[in-house]
């Protein structure tokens, strides 16, 4: 029998694990000193376990059954579901309702085998790769557990195989879930072995120490958060399944900051490559090459090729008027997201000045004119009206204004208006001054021009392709002017880890726990003075607010924000009857100038009012599983 052969029957039948249903063969009749006593078979078995890491990369999809390793085009975004962006396909209120339980169990199982059988052949391998092998079935474990335990809190621990019905019987498999608690020190234990086996160095998309210390930083982060901030407290049989003691809130930020600081023991930095001080133009491309090339700053990233490994991210959030056809301006960066960052005219309100102080629209020879001077790193994140990319003036507005100069008039809905309608139902084209459209349409304008209604890209008032929010998302994607994005021909690499994301975590701890705030801020300053932000100007300007909008700024689109707010347990908060805000853009004919009107996502099919319930704090186990295992307690309020 070939090792593919055993490769394949040991994936197909001998990963798969539930709390209460374990009908796996003895490993004996799958060929195990072939997978285990050879570097072939053990390359593919440790390539396995990468390719099924639940990473919420750019094939994470949350609405999709098993969440991750989606095939097709992902239309709902994780970001669509924080403020940070909208998209017509991501109603108002929706969070992952898939469920994540038999799969991770399976990885864990196959983590479990290779870590009991791989001794048994030792000789077989280099010292280097042997440790190597080991460190890398113990990140994998604890990264699935991260997985789990962030959705589900205190989740069955498994430390080794369980082998039914070979020696445990069914009732042996029906395993009653750990603590909460218990599964995050599991995590930070884990790690901790990965770190001592694992090299300085590894291959390309295979995680080393610095890594698994990275890792560690986040989890025991997020441990401390859900230890200080957490309200829910669920005991079953003597066990706390949900919540943290609150002392050992401390415990965890001060793991997190320490493994932050093994991090530095390696070759990672803040990329700055392009980066020229006072030069907007080279910070802004020196941000945004992070996620398209290879730098100093990936610490661990999932990586593309084409033909065979390919995502369709370009597909998804690409503009309309750079796109090559098929589906584009998935992703919509709102305008309170775009507000977080320095450099922008701001109303006492700190809102984007859009009008003068009387309460008239403030003239623009370009909608670009007002971001002018705004951080490079917001360009470099966001393409906003008028902003170059792949070589051309993405031209972004609403629509055309007829009527009296802009410059004597308000808002042209008020804020109560917009939760009940839009621009067409106020301003019918037959009988007013302003012109919208559904799609690709010219004006011809009363001098004899004929101008585009909503620009190359939208807005269109009808939600059809083109941009909805007055913004495009422009990290990740792909900057190579006339490069294909129909489909699945991505290949960007999915950074998973990066030495920003260290500082930040770093930083946090320590202004939890109230200690090492000189080294704090300084994490912090280093990341603003890479964005081109400026600087905190003293040690008590930096506040646990400054350091979360510091990480939301620098890890948006990236996975993170979702989960951050989760932890700080702020987003039944921010997502309470919550309408994020969008940017109109409009040509006024009489001024020759272009005018800015802030104002609420408009409705489409579905409900897009924001709320998030807080018992999808814990989310809910599967149905099957509770009814399978009696002695696996549901989450509260399910």
């Amino acid at each position: 029998m070939k090792l593919s052969k055993y490769i394949l029957l040991l994936l197909g039948a001998g990963l798969f694990f539930s709390c209460s249903d374990m009908d796996i063969p003895p490993m004996n009749i799958v060929g195990e000193k072939e997978i285990f006593g050879s570097k072939e078979g053990m390359t593919a078995y440790v390539a396995r376990m990468y390719s099924t890491l639940p990473i919420e990369d750019f094939k994470y999809y949350h609405a999709q059954s098993g969440l991750f390793n989606y095939s097709g085009t992902a239309y709902k975004q994780q970001s669509c579901l924080t403020g940070e962006a909208i998209g017509r396909d991501t109603p108002g209120a929706e969070m992952e309702n898939a469920s994540f339980w038999d799969d991770p169990f399976k990885q864990i199982r196959a983590a479990n085998k290779l870590l009991e059988t791989l001794p048994k052949y030792e000789s077989q391998f280099t010292v280097a790769d042997y440790k190597t092998y080991l460190g890398e079935a113990y990140f994998c474990r604890a990264y699935i557990y991260y997985a789990l335990v962030k959705r589900y809190g205190g989740v069955p621990l498994l430390d080794h195989v369980v082998d039914y019905p070979a020696s445990v019987d069914l009732e042996g498999t029906q395993v009653p879930r750990n603590s909460e608690e218990e599964i995050w020190d599991f995590i930070g234990e884990d790690l901790d072995k990965a770190y001592e086996l694992l090299p300085e160095s590894n291959q390309k998309g295979r995680i080393n120490k610095y890594g698994a210390a990275a890792f560690k930083s986040r989890a025991m982060l997020h441990a401390g958060s859900i230890a200080k901030y957490n309200t829910v407290n669920e005991v079953y049989n003597g066990v706390r399944i949900c919540g943290i003691p609150s002392a050992k809130a401390a415990t965890y930020f001060k793991a997190a900051y320490d493994a932050s600081l093994l991090v530095d023991g390696g070759s990672y930095s803040l990329y700055k490559g392009k980066w020229k001080a006072g030069d907007r133009a080279a910070i802004a491309e020196n941000f945004g090459a992070i996620f398209t090339q290879d730098t100093p700053e990936t610490i661990f990233a999932r990586y593309y090729s084409s033909p065979n490994a390919v995502h369709a991210f370009d597909d998804s959030a690409q503009p309309q008027q750079t796109s090559t056809g098929n589906n584009n301006s998935e992703i919509n960066p709102t305008l309170d997201f775009v507000e977080m960052f320095d450099g922008l005219e701001k109303d006492a309100n700190g809102h984007l000045k859009c009008f003068d102080d009387q309460g008239h629209y403030r003239l623009f020879s370009t909608p670009y004119e007002i971001f002018k001077n705004c951080e490079p790193r917001l360009e470099a994140t966001v393409i906003l009206p008028h902003s170059k990319f792949k070589g051309q003036t993405i031209d972004l507005h609403y629509g055309i204004w007829l009527g009296q100069s802009a410059a004597t008039m308000g808002p042209l809905l008020t804020e109560g208006e917009n939760f009940s309608q839009n621009y067409t139902a106020k301003y019918p084209a037959a009988t007013s001054n302003l012109r919208t459209t559904g799609g690709a349409a010219n004006l011809t304008l009363p001098d004899g021009r004929v101008m585009p209604i909503a620009g190359a890209s939208g807005v269109y008032n009808g939600w059809n392709f083109g941009g909805i929010s007055g913004f495009y998302l422009r990290k990740y994607l792909n900057p190579t002017a006339g490069s294909n994005n129909t489909g699945s021909v991505s290949t960007q690499p999915w950074i998973e880890i990066r030495y920003a994301e260290v500082l930040l975590n770093r930083a946090e701890a320590a202004v939890e726990m109230g200690s090492n705030l000189n080294e704090a801020f300084k994490c912090i300053n280093q990341i603003r003075e890479r964005a081109g932000a400026d600087l905190l100007a003293s040690q008590g300007d930096l506040t646990i607010d400054v350091v979360r909008k510091e990480r939301r700024k620098e890890l948006a689109f990236e996975g993170k924000t979702y989960w951050d707010l989760r932890r700080w347990r702020i987003i039944h908060q921010e997502q309470n009857n919550t309408k994020w805000r969008t940017l109109s853009q409009f040509y006024s004919y009489v001024d020759d100038k272009y005018f800015l009107d802030p104002k609420y996502q408009e409705t489409r099919v579905y409900n897009y009012i924001y709320t998030f319930n807080q018992n999808g704090y814990y989310q809910q186990i599967p149905g099957n599983e509770i009814t399978r295992n009696p002695n696996c307690k549901q989450n509260p309020g399910y």
